[in-house]
């Protein structure tokens, strides 16, 4: 130690004077005679950071915090560890302000993660982990294995940079605005007049107004199905005999969505609304005229009917998965307009699942349209 204490005058010295080269040589003397010295443990550290080897820098800290007990050693350690905090808050800061003043950056959206595959997912989360600033196991929560998941929302500036940052983990997501998700329209389908050779339709747009369409079918280039709770409340009575009223799931309304990518329109089909006993008709001429009223036996028919000239576009039928995520979202959710047209008593008209209806579709229907135009930049 009598040895090592002149050498640690000159490399403060020579870190002092900015004089890198000259504290590396000292280093390495040091180190031949006492390599297992605080001081010089710190001052590798020093030396890490003074040449912008960020991690070793930040990796001789954190041992040092772990190992030692000299006051001093330990005190400037967290002042180093510090320094690195900060300027990694800084490099954040400037790049998130770089996103935001690009086009669109202050513009509201949110961001969702991919799934990831089990094998890749202790990684993923220990990368994850430092990007949230929590622990692995925490991270690892919130990574989905099967299905999208709803992550965060805000200044798509501020996601793109976060998008940026998981794919460095090999972790995959996207961002949308919420402008992209508004303006996509939807058509209340009522009735179909043909399937072949392409679909003909009759419905309301978004003004009421009765419009008919006809749809090539390669056009239709995704499609969705899912269920949505109709609630009623229900008198019970509890252990004591005495009477309360509990909402209860009184039945599901199905619902389907046709993307026709073309023309920036989603069509929705409901059980609720569609109107079975006109147009088309999707029922076995054996069938008795009672069944013919089921809208569960009509509605069953007309999606097996769809099903068959779908075969080419891909169906997305995770929407449970994907509500109990986004109630988590709130203020999302009340910026959403659901278009579903469901009739619900006065007590449930707040109910999370129709706007998460409606986010989930169109969440889909504009992630796909950029993937589509990415493709076809790729290919130009």
């Amino acid at each position: 130690m009598v040895q090592s204490v002149p050498i640690l005058k000159q490399i403060q010295v020579a870190l002092a004077a900015k004089d890198y080269g000259q504290m590396r040589q000292l280093l390495l003397q040091w180190q031949k005679v006492d390599p297992k010295n605080p001081w010089f443990r710190l001052y590798v550290a020093r030396w890490c950071e003074a040449t912008e080897q960020w991690q070793k820098a930040e990796k001789g800290y954190r041992r040092l915090l772990k190992g030692v007990s000299v006051p001093k050693v330990v005190t400037q350690a967290r002042q180093g560890l510090a320094r690195l905090e900060a300027r990694e808050l800084a490099l954040t800061q400037a790049a998130i302000a770089q996103e935001k003043a690009a086009p669109g950056g202050e513009a509201y959206g949110l961001i969702v993660l991919e799934p990831i595959s089990p094998k890749q997912k202790k990684t993923a989360a220990q990368y994850f982990a430092t990007i949230l600033r929590t622990d692995a196991y925490s991270a690892g929560l919130q990574l989905p294995l099967k299905s999208w998941r709803l992550f965060r929302t805000g200044a798509l500036g501020e996601l793109r940079f976060l998008k940026k940052a998981l794919i460095q983990g090999n972790i995959l997501s996207f961002c949308l605005s919420l402008a992209q998700l508004q303006n996509i329209q939807v058509i209340q389908v009522q009735t179909i007049e043909q399937l072949d050779p392409h679909l003909v339709f009759r419905g309301l747009d978004e003004t009421q107004q009765t419009v008919e369409y006809t749809v090539p079918w390669p056009e239709i280039s995704q499609w969705v199905t899912g269920m949505l709770p109709i609630f009623e409340k229900s008198l019970e009575k509890d252990g004591r005999g005495k009477p309360y009223y509990k909402t209860k799931v009184l039945d599901y309304a199905q619902f389907c969505d046709l993307h026709w990518g073309d023309r920036q329109l989603i069509l929705r089909l409901n059980d609720q609304h569609y109107q079975f006993q006109q147009g088309l008709s999707f029922l076995e001429a054996t069938q008795n005229p009672i069944e013919q009223l089921s809208n569960r036996r009509n509605w069953n028919q007309l999606q097996h009917r769809l099903a068959e000239h779908l075969s080419h576009s891909r169906k997305w039928s995770d929407f449970k998965s994907f509500a109990n995520n986004a109630r988590d979202f709130p203020e999302l959710l009340r910026k959403i307009q659901p278009q579903v047209n469901l009739f619900r008593q006065e007590t449930h008209q707040d109910t999370y699942w129709d706007p998460a209806w409606h986010l989930y579709s169109t969440i889909i229907f504009a992630h796909g349209a950029e993937t589509h135009f990415e493709a076809i930049a790729q290919k130009n």
